[in-house]
């Protein structure tokens, strides 16, 4: 993989890593995009949801079993409505990465060399140079780093293939340059 890069490529002030295209490396990105985008309404979803659960639970203790059928649609309601909500996200993460599964480097390992100018990414797909403007945004989460070509779609690279506070050095180099 290394034999993909020219020697000028590769500067001192250039962060070079390893990392593999597979479910693996990638499972768990689209919480950790979900959570940094919509923190707050995440939390008021996941607030609502158990409101709803806890109501169907109570509305079953009260009333579930005595022939109004009324309530009996009530309480299932509050549970299913509460539950669905709950688990959307979760749904919604294996969607995503049923669609990386598609792409066709998935499987392969995509060597990252991240330079004060730009980005450079090679592997089985071939070579692509990203000047930094062209990502919206570059974030250092939890479990690796969200680079945004726009406020929906996003690269990930898992914190696990990077060295110790080489994930800030990439966010500022993005802050630098643009």
């Amino acid at each position: 993989m290394k034999s993909q890069m020219s020697a000028e490529e590769v500067t001192k002030e250039s962060i070079q890593i390893e990392s593999m295209f597979d479910g693996r490396s990638h499972h768990g990105s689209f919480g950790e995009h979900l959570w940094y985008r919509w923190k707050t309404f995440m939390m008021l979803r996941r607030f609502a949801c158990i409101g709803m659960l806890l109501m169907g639970a109570v509305f079953a203790m009260k009333t579930y079993g005595q022939g109004d059928k009324l309530a009996n649609f009530v309480t299932i309601s509050f549970i299913l409505i509460g539950s669905i909500g709950y688990i959307r996200p979760m749904i919604w993460q294996m969607w995503s990465e049923r669609k990386l599964r598609k792409h066709p480097a998935y499987g392969s390992q995509i060597e990252f060399c991240f330079s004060p100018d730009e980005v450079s990414m090679a592997g089985t797909s071939g070579v692509v140079n990203v000047p930094w403007k062209e990502f919206f945004e570059v974030v250092e989460t939890k479990k690796g780093l969200l680079m945004y070509q726009n406020k929906k779609d996003y690269l990930w690279v898992p914190g696990y293939d990077f060295k110790a506070g080489e994930m800030a050095q990439v966010v500022s180099m993005h802050r630098v340059a643009k």
